[in-house]
């Protein structure tokens, strides 16, 4: 469905307009915001996978995506006085890495500035495919407990949002894009509706035109 959805995007309105084939890849730093995050931090991860922009004219151009992206967040913990209703008997710190793995659609109009300078904006759909929990012991000096991990199937649960951004022409073939994606789908919807908590995620891509 997905490969579908991208195709459609790629060859629709394609009749008498100029066609640049790509592959993309770079850094996320994301988490989430709203309620229930308090202590939450930003993580970094990656993401990568193609583009098509259909160029209309000068100043304007399509460009739909299809990547594969990590985002989530992480949080420090003492467990032990969590365990004991905070009550401290000697520090056990953890760090909570979670990573969310989600196939994205961004649809991105791109308005040009100047011969190498664009701004973009469009919708972004998600697809969640699973969910990687990490707990790492911090306290190296307490060896009886270990690393653990756990991975969640996603689903193909659904993610939305809005991205703004720019895209830099370094030469013909090469740009550079930094983003802000926010999301708009609640991520608490299943457990209270007046609970509000959103993706978000600054991406940095480099872009290579393959033709």
């Amino acid at each position: 469905m997905l490969l579908s959805l991208f195709c459609f995007l790629s060859t629709s309105n394609l009749v008498g307009q100029d066609i640049n084939l790509g592959v993309k890849g770079g850094l996320n730093y994301s988490s989430i915001v709203g309620d229930l995050t308090e202590g939450i931090k930003f993580r970094f991860s990656g993401h990568a996978g193609v583009f098509v922009e259909s160029e209309f004219s000068d100043k304007f151009s399509l460009q739909s995506e299809l990547l594969y992206s990590s985002q989530g967040f992480q949080f420090s913990s003492d467990l032990q006085a969590l365990e004991n209703n905070g009550a401290t008997f000697d520090e056990n710190d953890f760090r909570t890495n979670v990573q969310l793995n989600y196939l994205t659609v961004p649809i991105l109009g791109k308005f040009a500035l100047n011969d190498r300078l664009e701004v973009e904006f469009g919708p972004q759909f998600g697809f969640l495919l699973n969910q990687v929990s990490k707990i790492k012991n911090l306290d190296q000096r307490d060896e009886t407990i270990p690393d653990n991990r756990t991975t969640t199937p996603g689903n193909f649960q659904l993610d939305y949002g809005v991205v703004a951004g720019l895209a830099l022409d370094i030469n013909d073939v090469l740009a550079i894009e930094p983003r802000f994606y926010i999301g708009l789908r609640n991520r608490l919807n299943g457990l209270d509706g007046t609970l509000l908590n959103y993706n978000v995620a600054i991406q940095v891509s480099a872009n290579y035109l393959l033709f």
